[in-house]
């Protein structure tokens, strides 16, 4: 009986191509297909407009860019998915995220930041679209509930 993987797209299309248990990689992967990692890489991952997995047995010393990432294994690099960035429950991730949208898993160990503002194709096109505006520097102040300090904790933030 034929080994059915689950990984198969949510279409009912064709299988990932794999990166095997026993494949080392050093360098640049990039391609035109979704990709599941069960071995170890190190370098670079670059499929802008696909998935790519990095299953349970996968190492991956690399910067991962994608449409959407998911992790069950170790990766020790940035995240930037186009869509989406799945950390499961086994994941272990060292390293800073920027997607849209972000999901963590109870039990995933991440260590590092998350930027989860607007889609990295889409920043040039509004940048372009948008006159430059000056940022105003946010205000906080002191409690409303205690009038002697109101005032006397003011700092500025911005840029």
């Amino acid at each position: 009986m034929p080994h059915q993987d689950r990984t198969q797209d949510r279409a009912g299309g064709t299988a990932p191509a794999t990166i095997g248990r026993s494949i080392t990689i050093h360098g640049e992967v990039t391609g035109d297909e979704d990709l599941l990692i069960q071995g170890r890489v190190e370098g670079s991952v670059e499929l802008r407009q696909q998935s790519i997995t990095v299953g349970q047995d996968g190492r991956v010393t690399a910067a991962i860019t994608g449409r959407i990432i998911i992790v069950e294994g170790q990766v020790e690099g940035d995240l930037k998915a186009e869509e989406q960035v799945v950390l499961k429950a086994s994941a272990k991730v060292q390293g800073d995220i920027a997607s849209p949208r972000v999901v963590l898993e109870d039990g995933a160990n991440f260590s590092g930041g998350v930027d989860m503002g607007t889609p990295l194709s889409k920043k040039a096109s509004v940048a372009a679209s948008s006159p430059a505006q000056t940022k105003k520097p946010t205000e906080v102040t002191g409690s409303d509930s205690d009038p002697k300090r109101d005032g006397q904790t003011k700092q500025e933030f911005g840029s």
